[in-house]
């Protein structure tokens, strides 16, 4: 059966479906339902987490954390397809917040030249800056982690809150990870849109294939590659131990995906095929 304490154990999922509440700071409860059929997992969740999470709104996220609906699906024996998909919510983690790769953050003239305004009329530092979010093809999208440093609001879990409320992670689910902390290195944090495992190592024992590319950016913001922009990067294959949608086939656990602390830090591509549901989340 499917055992919960605070949060998802399911090393291996069997016919069962149950749920569990947990009741969190703030008012807030942790709650998830899980059903399944023989081929497929489906996950209801209300988005809030089973552990502590940084002041919202804060300073660089300016919105507040509200329950959500996510009713997500994955299959139960996953396959690759021979082909990546690129992800925008790529996977649900154990306590049912969702893992997404890449911010909303996207530079334009428009946004640059709206700040250099802002700044001529007040210097005050805790003045929010305006942003441009755009969902849509970015050709430079801003990253929440730069160099290991955290932005646009990020908390001590590697996640901040969407302007509908919705809770979420950009990288190493800190809180998430010492509430199932164990022996082993490999720690299972939760199952990616097309099913396969995503884990996490307590050593970073696997590095990413990802590296910054050389010189100054062409064009869009300028200045040199340094980290600040998704298009910073280039996948080198065998330059580290995991493959371009950061996954690894292991013996024990087979294919899995690893969040690592390095870009890409959350997978950015599948490589079995997505549920639809992790394609259509606000």
């Amino acid at each position: 059966m499917i055992i919960f304490t605070t949060v998802l154990q399911a090393h291996e999922i069997a016919n069962s479906s149950t749920s569990a509440s947990l009741i969190l700071a703030k008012n807030l409860n942790n709650q998830m339902d899980v059903k399944q059929t023989a081929n497929t997992v489906s996950i209801k969740s209300n988005g809030i987490p089973n552990h502590e999470t940084g002041d919202f709104p804060r300073r660089g996220n300016p919105h507040t954390i509200k329950e959500q609906l996510h009713i997500l699906y994955f299959t139960k024996k996953p396959k690759k397809t021979g082909y990546v998909t690129p992800s925008k919510f790529f996977g649900v983690a154990v306590n049912g917040v969702m893992f997404v790769p890449g911010t909303a953050e996207c530079w334009s003239p428009e946004k640059q030249l709206a700040q250099s305004i802002t700044k001529k009329r007040s210097p005050a530092l805790n003045r929010p800056r305006p942003r441009t979010r755009y969902n849509g093809p970015c050709s430079w999208r801003k990253e929440a982690i730069v160099s290991s440093q955290k932005r646009l609001g990020l908390d001590m879990n590697n996640a901040h809150v969407q302007p509908n409320g919705m809770y979420h992670y950009h990288g190493l689910p800190i809180g998430l990870i010492q509430t199932q902390k164990k022996p082993d290195d490999l720690i299972h944090v939760g199952f990616a849109g097309d099913g396969f495992k995503i884990f996490a190592s307590m050593k970073n024992k696997f590095k990413s294939s990802y590296k910054l590319k050389k010189g100054s950016r062409s064009g869009g913001p300028g200045g040199l590659h340094d980290g600040t922009y998704t298009q910073d990067f280039e996948f080198e294959n065998g330059a580290g131990d995991l493959d371009e949608c950061n996954g690894i086939d292991t013996g024990e656990h087979g294919y899995i995906y690893l969040i690592t602390e390095e870009f890409p830090f959350i997978p950015r591509c599948w490589k079995g095929s997505p549920h639809p549901s992790f394609k259509s989340r606000p």
